[in-house]
């Protein structure tokens, strides 16, 4: 007895009901992120340089409440070369939320990490339907160096998830030309812009929309002839300018210190980061590297140990699968979209190697390319998928089954290493590194030293309970090596650090980052650890007061 063949019409149904079912997850998937920073938004220590951009924050409210009147965010420190945007954000959000400044900083961090999933979601889904998008969030949301770094990171996911917005603006910017409608306008411009509010390297983000602009117009010029096809991209290209335009303005007005010269500074700063004077020697990959001189495979190898297995995996396969597409489809699969997308994945890493610009912290200055890594996994994990069903022809149901079966054994096994991390998400290193125990002698883990912020707490909580509440009162002298402010926070305000940093002291609090100076010997009351890693210890040194180790 034969089966009987499938009709257009269930095929179609098919196809509808699968897009329902993946565009749930999808909403699930956001559902629990949300839930993930509801609870865990007050469980982040305060990295190294964020009480600077807290005091940063004050002070662009200040210029923006007096008219410009108050001008000492003008000069205040080497911020005044970067875009306001998120630090008056999230001092908004301080006076407005009924929480701790840094909780309310937190807060914000998290949904804004949650608006990047939700934007890698709407990428993937526009490029190749509803489950590719289900895969990009899920790919993302259990990436530790994305939610990790979500919650306190001052800079650079607000700049990632804002360049992940223009991404799915430019999908549809390209789709629309030669005449793109002004939503599509508006919701380019302003992302653009947000993320020039952050950091003036957003500039970059034109590129990839220029290249697959060219894509277009080739192959409009292909189509309709050379004459035909200029004179539509002209007409393009004067379109684009309401877009760029609204870019530049909105980045002004988020810039306090460019909106005193908006044409000429904000290309002073340019040049400024493009070579930041900031020379010191880290450990990567089991080598000594210095800042200003790092090797071509710096940028690569920090994503290979970052990247999700997974994620790597599908972006193998969206590199075989679409390099096998352009030799047999040639120009018909490269479309402008797909063209942008991958510009906007190669040329930042391209022009960092190039031109030997300063980078440091792992992948940190480069987080925003995260996002479009994410989409092309998806991407290509969802093509695979496609190609396996259609080589199992009646055995489609089994594959499916099988193939969800290892995604959630992966998710729930990434999803138990996260919270075993928690709140040190983005410590994490994939196998390659050999895990967060491999990494620790070979990468930095903790170079944001918020693991000090845990170790005063409970050092705070531990005096507390053998000396009884009298202890708060008493001037304990505290040494910290690392950003003292991470520590200090947390400890009670009659606990001060020696005004030289180096005198005696009653305790001692050091991060792992680095070996500070004359470290001082001392029994040892507590150390905050992860998977194997030290990431921060306490000394006790009331009995060996001003006794120094050689």
């Amino acid at each position: 007895m034969t089966t009987p063949p499938v009709t257009i019409t269930e095929n179609k149904a098919r196809r509808v009901s699968s897009g329902h079912f993946w565009d749930g997850v999808s909403q699930w998937l956001v559902i629990a992120a949300l839930l993930l920073v509801a609870v865990s938004f007050k469980h982040y220590g305060i990295t190294w340089d964020e009480p600077l951009h807290l005091e940063n924050g004050w002070r662009a409210l200040d210029w923006y409440l007096s008219m410009g009147k108050d001008q000492s965010v003008l000069t205040f420190q080497n911020l005044y070369l970067y875009g306001a945007l998120y630090d008056v954000l999230v001092s908004l959000a301080g006076i407005a939320l009924p929480f701790d400044i840094y909780e309310s900083r937190r807060l914000i961090g998290g949904l804004i990490g949650v608006l990047g999933l939700i934007a890698v979601h709407r990428q993937a889904r526009a490029l190749a339907g509803p489950r590719a998008g289900a895969l990009a969030i899920l790919l993302l949301l259990l990436t530790p160096e994305w939610m990790g770094q979500a919650f306190a990171n001052p800079k650079d996911i607000p700049f990632a998830t804002a360049a992940a917005w223009a991404g799915l603006a430019q999908i549809r910017l390209l789709r629309e030309l030669p005449r793109p409608s002004a939503g599509a306008l508006f919701g380019y411009g302003l992302a653009v812009g947000c993320a020039l509010g952050i950091r003036v390297g957003g500039v970059i983000l034109f590129m990839p929309l220029a290249i697959g602009a060219l894509v277009w117009l080739y192959q409009r010029c292909r189509l309709e002839g050379l004459s035909d096809g200029g004179r539509q991209g002209l007409g393009a290209a004067a379109r684009l300018l309401p877009a760029f335009l609204l870019a530049w303005m909105v980045m002004i007005a988020a810039w306090p210190w460019a909106q005193m010269a908006p044409f000429t500074r904000p290309f002073e700063a340019l040049a400024s980061f493009s070579h930041f004077p900031l020379r010191f020697s880290f450990l990567f990959a089991g080598q000594t590297l210095v800042t200003t001189d790092l090797p071509w495979w710096y940028v690569p190898t920090a994503f290979a140990v970052k990247l999700p297995e997974v994620t790597l995996l599908g972006l193998a396969a969206a590199l075989v699968l679409g390099g096998r597409a352009l030799i047999r489809e040639k120009s018909a699969a490269l479309t402008p979209e797909r063209t942008g997308l991958a510009a906007f994945i190669l040329l930042p890493p391209l022009v960092v190697i190039i031109t030997g610009a300063v980078l440091y912290d792992g992948i940190r200055h480069l987080l925003f390319i995260m996002p479009m890594l994410t989409v092309a996994a998806a991407l290509g994990l969802d093509k695979a998928v496609a190609v396996m069903e259609g080589r199992l022809q009646g055995r489609t149901r089994e594959t499916k089954a099988a193939l969800a079966g290892l995604l959630a054994l992966w998710a729930g096994w990434q999803g138990s290493v996260m919270v075993r991390l928690h709140p040190y998400e983005a410590i994490w290193y994939n196998s390659l590194a050999g895990g967060v125990s491999g990494a620790k002698d070979r990468f930095e883990l903790d170079y944001w030293g918020t693991a000090l912020s845990e170790a005063a707490s409970r050092l705070r909580d531990r005096i507390v309970t053998e000396e009884g509440s009298p202890a708060l009162a008493w001037p304990y002298r505290v040494r910290i090596c690392g950003p003292s402010e991470s520590a200090l926070y947390y400890l009670p305000p009659r606990w001060q650090a020696p005004p030289d940093g180096k005198g005696g002291a009653d305790f001692y609090i050091s991060f792992t980052r680095h070996a500070c100076a004359d470290a001082p010997a001392g029994k040892e009351l507590l150390r905050v650890e992860r998977m194997g890693a030290t990431l921060a210890y306490v000394l006790d040194l009331r009995a060996t007061r001003n006794r120094v180790a050689p």
